[in-house]
């Protein structure tokens, strides 16, 4: 494992998946959402559910272009490319 470079505000990061070879999505808590599209090298946070509340505990993508995430309270996200 190496270091990534992350910058949560203080949030865990509970779950990543790859959506290409070259990006990947993590989900944590308060909502948060970061993006890499760098081959996971560094993320960068992603707007598209900061309004949420609550924590999202599972990013999976069942194809590059369809994915999900999932979270408290009946959360569930999805990415349509």
């Amino acid at each position: 494992f190496a270091k990534v470079g992350i910058d949560s505000g203080g949030y865990g990061v509970l779950d990543a998946a790859w959506r290409t070879p070259t990006e990947a999505w993590a989900g944590g808590g308060g909502g948060t959402m970061y993006v890499s599209k760098d081959g996971g090298k560094n993320f960068k946070f992603d707007g598209s559910a900061d309004k949420l509340p609550g924590n999202l505990y599972t990013v999976k993508f069942f194809s590059e272009n369809n994915g999900f995430a999932l979270g408290s309270d009946g959360v569930l996200l999805r990415y349509q490319g």
